[in-house]
């Protein structure tokens, strides 16, 4: 009994740490993408706003709206969480 006990904590406490929420850490990457974005584009910061973080192999991918840009922007970090770049998802 005690096994089974044991297994269903472990699974539950595993649960919790993938995904499903967002941490403090992936809060504040979001929001230095948005200051980069922001200082990138000239738009003011209230009109930039990330919507989605996205795990990689090689770190994470922040999707960042911008008020007037007709695709998002890309906001590169590397598997520590430093932003290595923006980039703009449309060319022209």
């Amino acid at each position: 009994m005690n096994r089974v006990f044991l297994f269903v904590v472990g699974a539950t406490l595993s649960a919790c740490t993938q995904g499903g929420g967002q941490g403090s850490s992936e809060t504040s990457l979001q929001g230095s993408c948005e200051a980069l974005v922001s200082a990138e584009t000239g738009v003011q910061a209230a009109d930039v706003n990330a919507v989605s973080t996205e795990s990689v192999p090689t770190g994470t991918i922040t999707t960042v709206d911008v008020a007037g840009a007709t695709a998002p922007w890309l906001c590169l970090a590397d598997a520590t969480g430093v932003v290595i770049g923006v980039e703009y998802s449309q060319e022209g």
